[in-house]
Order: structure tokens, then C-alpha cells, then sequence
């Protein structure tokens, strides 16, 4: 075990930014491949010559693209999952089909770090446990928050401007980590993360139905709808934020785990409160027309359950999908984590952001859908600003 107050020292050798230096797992990999060659020039009687310097550098650029392939893969396990819930919410209420996953992920993960504690020794110490508990309130609130107001956006809509504006969730998280984790990122990164962003941005957005919204009389760029996709905005940032401070005075396992009990407790909460009327919302967010059916908070109950018995059923399937979906969320949220002790947050957060470009991709490719130019022109900014990170 590498203390926490190491940091090896590498002669003539400055690693990018990128990496997260007080990492355990970059710390221990870079403490490798130093004592091997320190060992080589005792035993050779020489010094460490331009090779073997190129070769601490080999290594630490591994661990930087190892950081860049779980930011792809997260981003790659979300778009699935946001897939699958949508497939789960055409069965299930939107509400039921997250506190589903949500319980069945906390249960998945449960199971998975018993396994993880007894048979592959990963540690747990009474700080680290209740650190990650206290940082998981906060991760949490901010997921059952940005759950709640994404529902509320979408619903309200327009999601012309909704859809875009929760994509832009990676700039929060830049700016939090930068100065509360004090995140150093190159201007030449901060560039590339933008491009990357932006790209995600552009590829969410419809200008065809942004021109007509525009034109609408009375139509307002700070509406209900709007407010409350903002409101999901700083939540998920601040959710992915959560995240990795809580990976970096922990481990990668506990800030899953406590984000997903935390959630299901706020999100639980939250259908209390509506349903017994304890917090103001619960009228306030009330939509004024008629015609359009209010956002459920009900909890499923045991008759809902009992459907799975019959999959092929309308809410047995959804129950069967929504159990995948807490699954395929499992994996993406702890190779988060890990990736968050690899790379910064920052940047693992900007790199996860293109699950948005997953959605689209599955909309080309299942239902045919035709991308409009800005959308393609997005996809390939975002795979732009990949290739450059990785360099």
C-alpha cells in the first residue's frame, strides 16, 4: 500500500495534466515502473539514461489512455441504459421505471462489494466509510434532484431547449472540480473539452423545431420547462462532482454505493411528499392545461412486481427492463468512479457526456432517423476532441 502523502519523483519528466496525480492507482503505477529501472541501474552500475525516462513516460501515457477508454465505455453504458429506461417508461411510469433500477442497482451493488470485500480484499476504513456517506447525502440529493427535474423538463418541454441544455451537465463539473478539487487541466485540454461538449450540445439539438418554437407568439427562453432542465443541469454536475471527490478521499466502490442509497431515500421522499402534500412543489409545478397529463410520483407496488411473472406483458416487461437498466447504471457509475481516480473529474465527466451521442446514434441506426447536418457536424466535433485527448 503507497502511502497517501507519496508522490515519486521523475527526473526531467512533467505528466500531463490530465492524470489525477494524487491518485493511489496512477501513484502505484508510475512507483512501478521507477523502482524497476531504479533496480536496473544498480544492478547496470549506471544511470537512468534518455530510454529509460521515454519509458516512465510510455507508462504514464497508458494510464492516460486507460483513462480515456473507461470515460468512452461510461459514456457507452449510459446511452444503453437511457435507452433502456425510455424502453421502461413507455411500460412503466418514467417515475417507477427510476426507482426500479435505482433498487435493484443498490441491491446489485451490495451483493458485488461483499463479493469485492471478502474474496478480492478491497479495503474499508472506518474514515473512508463515513466520508463517502456523508459526500453520498449530497450525490444523492443531486441524483434524485436531477431525476425529479429532468422529468418535470421533458414533461413541460419544450425539449428542443431541454435536451441541449441538460447536455451541457460537464461544464458544472469542470468548474466545481477546478476550484474546489483543485483539477489542474492544460488551456490545450480546457480547449479540446469544450470542443467535445459543444459537439455534445449540437448533436442534442433540433434547430428545425428550435426555429419553430422561436416563432411561436409568447414563447419565453426562461420558461417553467426550461428552469427546471437547468435546475437538472447543476444537479448532474454537481452529481458527477460528488462523485469524484468521493472516490478521492475513499475508494471507487463506496460513492456508487451511497449515491444509489441516498437516491432511492430522496427519490421516495419525493413521491411522499407529493402524495401527502408536504412540500409546496407538489402544486407549484402543477401544469395549468388539461390536456396534458401531470408528472406521477407513485411508487410501484407489489401488483406491478407481480407482472414479471408474465414478461411478455405490457408492465412485466417494463419491470424486466427496468431491472436491466439498474444493472447496465451499476457498471457505468463504478467505472465513473474509477475513472475518476485515473483521470480528473473534469475530464472523465466531459468524456462520459457523450452517452447524449449514443441516444442519437441508436436513433440513426434502429428507427432511421435522419440527423440534421448540425447534428452530424456534433458527433464528429465530440470524436474530434476524443482523438485529441488521447494524444
Amino acid at each position: 500500500m503507497i502511502p497517501s502523502s507519496f508522490s515519486p519523483v521523475i527526473p526531467d519528466f512533467d505528466p500531463k495534466p490530465m492524470l489525477d496525480m494524487n491518485s493511489a492507482f496512477t501513484r502505484t503505477v508510475i512507483l512501478v515502473a521507477v523502482v524497476r529501472l531504479h533496480i536496473f541501474t544498480l544492478l547496470s552500475g549506471r544511470e537512468l539514461s534518455p530510454a529509460a525516462l521515454a519509458a516512465i513516460a510510455k507508462a504514464v501515457n497508458a494510464v492516460e489512455l486507460l483513462g480515456v477508454g473507461l470515460g468512452v465505455t461510461v459514456a457507452l453504458l449510459w446511452g444503453s441504459g437511457d435507452i433502456l429506461a425510455t424502453l421502461a417508461a413507455r411500460r412503466l411510469s418514467t417515475f417507477k421505471t427510476a426507482f426500479v433500477s435505482q433498487s435493484v442497482g443498490l441491491l446489485g451493488l451490495l451483493a458485488f462489494g461483499t463479493i469485492a470485500f471478502w474474496f478480492w480484499n478491497l479495503p474499508f476504513t472506518l474514515r473512508a466509510f463515513a466520508l463517502s456517506a456523508l459526500i453520498g447525502i449530497f450525490t444523492g440529493g443531486c441524483a434524485a434532484l436531477g431525476y425529479f427535474a429532468l422529468y418535470r423538463a421533458l414533461e413541460i418541454g419544450p425539449i428542443a431547449i431541454t435536451s441541449p441544455l441538460t447536455a451541457s451537465s460537464p461544464i458544472f463539473t469542470l468548474i466545481l472540480s477546478a476550484f474546489v478539487l483543485k483539477e489542474h487541466v492544460t488551456l490545450e485540454q480546457k480547449g479540446f473539452v469544450a470542443i467535445g461538449i459543444l459537439g455534445i450540445i449540437l448533436a442534442s439539438t433540433s434547430v428545425a423545431q428550435l426555429r419553430i418554437l422561436l416563432k411561436k407568439p409568447g414563447f419565453s427562453l426562461w420558461s417553467q420547462g426550461v428552469r427546471w432542465a437547468v435546475v437538472a443541469t447543476l444537479a448532474f454536475g454537481a452529481l458527477d462532482f460528488g462523485i469524484g471527490a468521493s472516490a478521492s478521499v475513499s475508494n471507487w466502490f463506496l460513492p456508487a454505493l451511497w449515491t444509489r442509497f441516498f437516491t432511492i431515500l430522496f427519490l421516495a421522499l419525493f413521491s411522499c411528499g407529493k402524495r401527502y402534500r408536504w412540500f409546496s412543489w407538489a402544486q407549484a409545478t402543477a401544469i395549468p392545461s388539461s390536456n396534458v397529463e401531470t408528472l406521477s410520483l407513485l411508487l410501484p407496488s407489489l401488483k406491478d412486481f407481480a407482472h414479471v411473472r408474465k414478461p411478455l406483458s405490457k408492465i412485466g416487461s417494463g419491470i424486466l427492463l427496468a431491472l436491466l437498466v439498474g444493472m447496465v447504471e451499476n457498471a457505468a457509475v463504478l467505472t465513473f468512479s474509477l475513472d475518476t481516480r485515473i483521470a480528473t473529474t473534469g475530464i472523465s465527466s466531459a468524456l462520459a457526456a457523450g452517452y447524449a451521442l449514443v441516444v442519437v446514434m441508436f436513433g440513426m441506426i434502429v428507427y432511421r432517423e435522419r440527423p440534421a447536418k448540425n447534428q452530424l457536424f456534433g458527433i464528429v466535433m465530440f470524436m474530434t476532441s476524443l482523438f485529441l485527448l488521447a494524444l
